[in-house]
Parts: C-alpha cells; structure tokens; sequence
C-alpha cells in the first residue's frame, strides 16, 4: 500500500457516518420540527386573524358610509310575520336581500349591485346571489378562497347556488327559545326575528334605526360578528340557520347565546340543533371579533360575563357596561 492510498483511506473513515450517529440526527432534525411546526402555525393564524379583523373593520366602515349617506342603518328586507307581503315572503323566491347585499356599493361591488338588479328582483332570480366576495369570509374559515355552494336551508329551499358568508350583523339579546332564552330590552319582546333589540335583526326596515338611536353608545354596542360554517346546519325547520350573504336572515345571528356557546352541560350542540347554534363562533381560539359600532373591533373572549355580553348585544337596553 502506497502512503497516498493509506491517507484516502484513513481519510474515508474519518467522514463516514455510523448508523447510531444517523440516527441520532434524524432525531433531533423530528424534534426541531416538532418544535418549530406550532410556532408556525400560530404565526400564519395570527396573519389569518389580523386579515379577518380588517374585513370586520372595511365592514364597520360601509356601514358608516352608508348611514352617512342615508341616515339610516343598513336594511335588512325579510319578508315574514305581519310584513309578508312588503317583500314577497321568506323564501328565495322573494325580495329578502340582507343588510349585506344593501351595502354592497360601499365595498366596491357596485357593478354586483347593479348586475344583479338588487333590490329589484327575487334573490332566485339574480345572478348576484352567487357571486363570492372575499370580504365576507374569514381567512381562518374553510369557507375563504372557496367558490359559491349549494345551500338548501329553511329560507333557501330549492337547494340554490349561494355565495358564502361568515360575518353576520348582531341582531341583538333577546331569544326565546332553548337554553339561552332571554326576555328582550325595553319594547321588545324575545322573538328576535320580528324585532330584534339589536342593529341587524332581520326586519330591522320597520324601525328606521341610525347611529342617533344608539343610545347605549357606539362603543358599546355590537355591530358586526363572527361565524363559523357548518354544511350540515342549514336544513329547514333550522330557523335562523344558514351562511347565504344575501338572505335577511341568514346574515344575521344573536347576542343572546354565548360565544363558540355549548350546552349548559358543557357537551357541544349537534349541528341541526338551531335554538344552541344561533350564536356567533369563530375558530380564533378562545373567542371572537366584532366591529362595534363605533367601527372598532375587539376580541371578546367566550368565557366573558353572559350578562355583560347580552348587554353588548342591545341598541337602547340601559344596562350599565363596565370595561370589558
């Protein structure tokens, strides 16, 4: 053996890798990933978070725009109880545009509005009604980036191409129905559809509600709120159930039930029980956001007082909010 061929082989032990040596690596590699895997995720939740709250936030001001331009709210046009024949009646073959569809021209979506002829046609008859807008979905959702889906619930029941939504207007406290019932406000009874004690219950039109009769305070009173989609909630007989943008009600929940709400028990709700899934959820951990009226957001945590949450939820209720 010559000098130069003893070196390559010396040399050629010296870099080898023994199997423990591999495997030891390999396993401080899993556990550096394991460790790094969870601080990325909540890093791109956090960016997912921050872009929901300024969708709430371009909401809250087309709403401002819009009271400024009318002075009024915007109208929900829900066509039911003693009002079924202002608008044609509940369903989709009817005139109930949302509050949503009535801001449209104050988040650049005049063209849709215009389009689709709303409000001057039946939602089944309109092509806006399945246009996806990215504003009204939350990035933390399974519904953002996705396309129109087919909906059959209690106001949709011809199983429609429906653009989606997870931002819903507070239509306020009251509730009279399952374990979260709650009498409504000062000349409000507890049906919340007819007559909310909020800003955005379905037949809020009959009111004729601006920022003047607010007198709870602006910053004190919940706008805007979070959803999360379930397919398997709208269904009929789900009153109150649906994710369509442009159905009255459907873009609409309640203050009444708690946030991400479960049972009494503490045993989650099936996703067809209406009088517990009526509320507003969000999959933030820990809570959700709404814009106020005031056009600020906040994250309100889902184990904050019921009581100071319901007094959130009300336009004139006189309750005495304390920091929250």
């Amino acid at each position: 053996m010559t000098i130069e061929t003893g070196m390559l082989k010396g040399l050629r032990q010296r870099n080898a890798f023994t199997l423990i040596e591999l495997l030891v690596v390999i396993a401080i590699t899993a556990v550096l990933i394991a460790l790094l895997l969870p601080a990325v995720q909540q890093a791109r939740e956090a960016a997912r978070r921050s872009q929901c709250r300024n969708h709430l936030k371009q909401l809250g001001l087309a709403v401002h725009n819009y009271e400024a331009t009318f002075g009024l709210l915007p109208i929900n046009r829900y066509g039911d109880y003693a009002y079924s024949s202002v608008w044609g009646g509940p369903f989709e073959d009817s005139y109930s545009w949302s509050w949503l569809a009535s801001i449209l021209p104050y988040i650049d979506q005049t063209t849709l509005w215009n389009q689709g002829n709303i409000p001057n046609v039946r939602l089944k008859d309109s092509p806006a009604v399945a246009a996806t807008i990215p504003i009204f979905t939350c990035p933390s959702d399974m519904l953002q980036g996705s396309a129109a889906r087919n909906e059959t619930s209690n106001y949709l029941r011809t199983n429609p191409l429906v653009g989606m939504t997870n931002y819903k207007g507070v239509q306020g406290s009251n509730f009279c129905f399952g374990d979260w019932a709650n009498p409504g406000t000062a000349g409000h009874g507890c049906e919340p559809w007819e007559d909310g004690d909020g800003i955005f219950f379905p037949m809020n039109f009959a009111q004729k509600v601006g920022f003047r009769n607010i007198t709870d305070g602006l910053s004190t009173t919940l706008m805007i709120g979070e959803d999360v989609y379930d397919p398997n909630s709208p269904g009929v007989g789900n009153f109150g159930i649906g994710f369509a943008w442009a159905h009255a009600v459907e873009a609409c929940a309640m203050a009444a039930i708690p946030i991400n709400a479960k049972r009494p028990d503490g045993t989650p709700y099936a996703s067809t029980d209406w009088q517990g899934r009526n509320g507003f959820r969000s999959r933030h951990i820990g809570g959700a956001q709404f814009a106020l009226a005031d056009g600020s957001v906040r994250f309100l945590s889902e184990n904050m007082a019921l009581g100071l949450y319901r007094a959130l939820g009300t336009i004139s209720g006189q309750e005495l909010v304390k920091e929250f």
